[in-house]
């Protein structure tokens, strides 16, 4: 998440509250990626979705983690990834380095 944050940084976050998360920094754990003896994978990326009306309601039409960082690329999120993935909390800020 260069320049936002720097490799090696502290970093503080919150749980996610409920409702949108669009355009929000968040820390994401994949359970379908990496090792899952060690728990899969985490990343921070912004959320970016799009939605479409369904019923009564609304479905993702599509899901993005989108990297700050131009160097690396987007992670798209399909249904059948949407289920390894678990939102662990929202960026709050960088600590202070002691």
């Amino acid at each position: 998440m260069e320049p936002k944050i720097q490799n090696g940084s502290w970093c503080l976050f919150r749980q996610c509250p409920p409702g949108s998360r669009e355009g929000k920094i968040l820390l994401v754990q994949f359970n379908s990626r990496g090792h899952s003896e060690d728990g899969g994978r985490f990343t921070i990326k912004k959320y970016r979705s799009v939605k479409e009306l369904a019923g009564d309601g609304w479905k993702h039409q599509s899901i993005q983690l989108a990297p700050i960082n131009p160097a690396y690329d987007p992670i798209n999120i399909d249904e059948s990834d949407a289920s390894e993935l678990m939102v662990v909390g929202e960026y709050v800020k960088v600590l202070e380095n002691s």
